[in-house]
């Protein structure tokens, strides 16, 4: 009950005191203070007495929140709140006797008294109900699009101060405001609704900012490894939903298995992945250490990676020189009709004049001719031929003559014979190669083709016989051929034409010279030459490779070329240039010091210094979780880096958190904005 101060004393009044005139409340006074005692307060003297307010409850606080989170609500709640107090005077005052329409009329008028007194849950009530009615209709495809919450940024501004116009005019009209009130609230409406995407987007876009600097710090405060983890598992996603043909796939994989590439997780992520690689280097000079080693390291046996995948790639140990021999006595076997006419030619029986004799004036041309005939009775034997006749005497002092008959004929040598000597001068120039004596191997090869050359002058057919389809490359035989061809490759066209007349066995040999070749082009490049560039990477390159080894070898050739790219497209990444890190190390961070001051390069400097002091604690505690991210990159455990994407795919990042909370904040803002127009 309210309370009233007169003559210095507290009185109770019942609540019909607060209903009465001021004239009526001033004659009631009087009559109190007379009562007690004292003197009547003149009229032109006497102000209205003012009550003291009643105590707030939470009852009372509690009935006023209800009363306004329902009453409220845009449009219904008038009609809802109407109709439960006319439904609840009449079942009430029938029961009770009283007329409905007296206690609709202190009902009103309590509300009304509770709504001064208890304010803010009044204002709180409002604000619920708006949000509960927004809320909901936003969680529909057709109420999210009126009420502008989805849709581009232009849809969503003009349905947004629609709808709010809309509800704002209707709302008005049913809580009994004219035409012209109608108007103005929804006007209203319009302008804070189209304000409300505007505001939305703001704070999608200033947490956004906030949260992309402050999680990364507090995760590496937390926990180092686990902020190195969730950075490259999140880089790494991107780079799969970017571009998954620039990654490593489970086939690249198996090829770097089978080729012995030491296979990184950096190399199994794209360009996202490097630059994380290079951004980690120029922020910690131990990630840059950890990073440049593993990276040169891999680099500098790639020329040993590339010598063991062609010899894979051929089967054998295609650089030695017996089992280039064997190739050779294999096409010689092949084509033995063509050797069988050569040596049956008249001009191959008796070959000797001043150039023979000159050439046996070598003593490596007469150690040849000493093994012809023992090593022509060998391959006599496999072969199935006459054995050659070694047709020199060899007297007591060592000299070497022609041999003679019991009637004084001198034996003369034949094409067999010499091309024997030939096959041995073959063999001493394979021993001297492996010795490593490039002289003598230089002599023993001039001693060899001066004689081939005469024999090739002297019998035609010999010369064909030996070379075969190798002659169009001016070849001694396909593995010359192949040598040559790898050397200095042909017009494809017309390569392919002679490459289609070899035998299979010459094709066999005309692969391994070239593969020879190839290897010995490998190891003689420099240690920083990238060798997978100059030798495999080239269009004449692949054409002669394609020819050569054949479609499927081919494919063989391009995974193991792929494989050996991705890899070193990390040492790649790492660039030379220092600006960035020296940035780094200053302070300006990619030049932010610079756009900051406007241009003005001392100001810029100045900052550096200034952030350089600031940062300070926050580099120390970033510096370990570059250390991590260095070193999960150059972990050769592909598990690790599953677990990092596998984590970052499974559980959305607080950038997809912050990106949706500008629209999810829509709505309780347009309740709030609508319950206090």
């Amino acid at each position: 009950m309210p309370t009233l101060e007169i003559n210095g004393r507290d009185v109770e009044v019942d609540d019909s005191f607060l209903r009465m005139p001021p004239e009526q409340q001033n004659a009631t006074v009087d009559e109190i203070a007379q009562s007690l005692g004292g003197k009547q307060i003149a009229p032109e003297t006497q102000s209205p007495a003012t009550p003291t307010p009643a105590p707030q409850t939470y009852g009372g606080a509690s009935q006023t929140w209800v009363e306004h989170a329902i009453g409220d609500i845009p449009i219904i709640g008038p009609a809802l709140q109407t109709g439960s107090d006319y439904l609840g005077t009449e079942i009430m005052g029938r029961l009770g006797g009283q007329d409905p329409a007296q206690m609709r009329e202190e009902l009103w008028k309590r509300r009304e008294e509770r709504t001064e007194q208890y304010p803010l849950s009044s204002m709180s009530g409002a604000v619920a109900g708006n949000i509960a009615a927004t809320g909901g209709a936003g969680s529909t495809v057709a109420g999210a699009r009126a009420l502008g919450m989805t849709g581009s940024f232009g849809a969503r501004v003009g349905n947004s101060a629609l709808s709010s116009a809309a509800i704002n005019s209707a709302d008005t009209l049913i809580r009994g405001g004219s035409a012209e009130d109608a108007i103005n609230s929804g006007g209203v409406g319009a302008v804070i609704g189209g304000a409300i995407p505007i505001v939305g987007g703001a704070i999608r876009q200033g947490l956004g900012a906030v949260g992309g600097k402050l999680a990364p710090t507090l995760g590496a405060i937390r926990n180092a490894p686990e902020e190195a983890e969730r950075r490259v598992g999140r880089v790494m996603l991107r780079d799969i939903q970017a571009d998954p043909g620039n990654t490593m796939s489970a086939s690249d994989e198996a090829v770097a298995r089978q080729a012995g590439v030491p296979l990184l997780n950096a190399d199994r992520g794209g360009e996202a992945t490097r630059a994380l690689a290079r951004s980690v280097a120029n922020q910690s000079p131990e990630a840059r250490a950890t990073i440049e080693r593993t990276a040169n390291d891999r680099f500098a046996g790639q020329s040993t990676r590339a010598v063991s995948f062609i010899k894979g790639l051929m089967g054998g140990a295609v650089d030695d020189l017996e089992y280039q021999q064997v190739i050779k006595d294999t096409a010689r076997r092949v084509n033995k009709p063509a050797y069988d006419d050569a040596f049956k030619a008249p001009q191959a029986q008796a070959m000797w004049h001043e150039g023979f004799e000159q050439l046996m004036q070598a003593p490596a041309m007469q150690a040849a001719a000493r093994q012809a005939t023992t090593r022509g009775a060998n391959r006599a034997a496999v072969e199935g031929f006459t054995p050659v006749r070694n047709p020199f005497a060899y007297g007591p002092d060592g000299r070497m003559t022609l041999a003679r008959d019991p009637n004084g004929n001198a034996a003369l040598p034949n094409l067999a014979f010499w091309d024997q000597v030939k096959r041995n001068l073959d063999g001493m120039i394979g021993k001297v190669d492996r010795s490593g004596d490039s002289t003598m191997s230089a002599d023993l090869k001039a001693l060899k083709a001066h004689l081939v050359s005469m024999l090739d002058s002297a019998v035609p057919q010999y010369k064909n016989a030996r070379m075969g389809a190798a002659g169009y490359f001016g070849a001694e035989d396909a593995i010359d051929a192949g040598k040559k061809f790898a050397n200095s490759p042909r017009l494809i066209p017309e390569t392919k034409a002679a490459y289609l007349k070899f035998t299979p066995a010459e094709r066999a040999g005309f692969a391994t010279g070239y593969a020879s070749e190839l290897i010995d082009r490998i190891r003689a490049s420099g240690d920083s030459a990238n060798v997978i560039n100059q030798v495999f990477k080239s269009q004449a390159s692949r054409e002669s490779m394609e020819l050569v080894f054949g479609p499927q070898k081919m494919r063989q050739i391009e995974a193991y070329v792929r494989v050996e790219d991705l890899a070193d497209r990390l040492r790649g990444a790492m660039g030379n240039s220092t600006t960035a890190r020296q940035l780094v190390e200053l302070g300006i961070g990619a030049g932010s010091g610079f756009a900051i001051s406007g241009g003005d390069w001392k100001g810029a400097l100045t900052g550096a210094a200034a952030a350089k002091g600031m940062r300070y604690v926050g580099q120390r505690v970033d510096d370990r979780v570059m250390q991590q991210i260095a070193k999960l990159l150059m972990s050769g455990d592909p598990a690790a880096l599953k677990r990092a994407t596998d984590n970052a795919a499974l559980s959305p990042t607080y950038m997809q958190a912050l990106e949706h909370m500008g629209d999810m904040l829509s709505a309780p803002v347009r309740g709030a904005a609508m319950a206090v127009q």
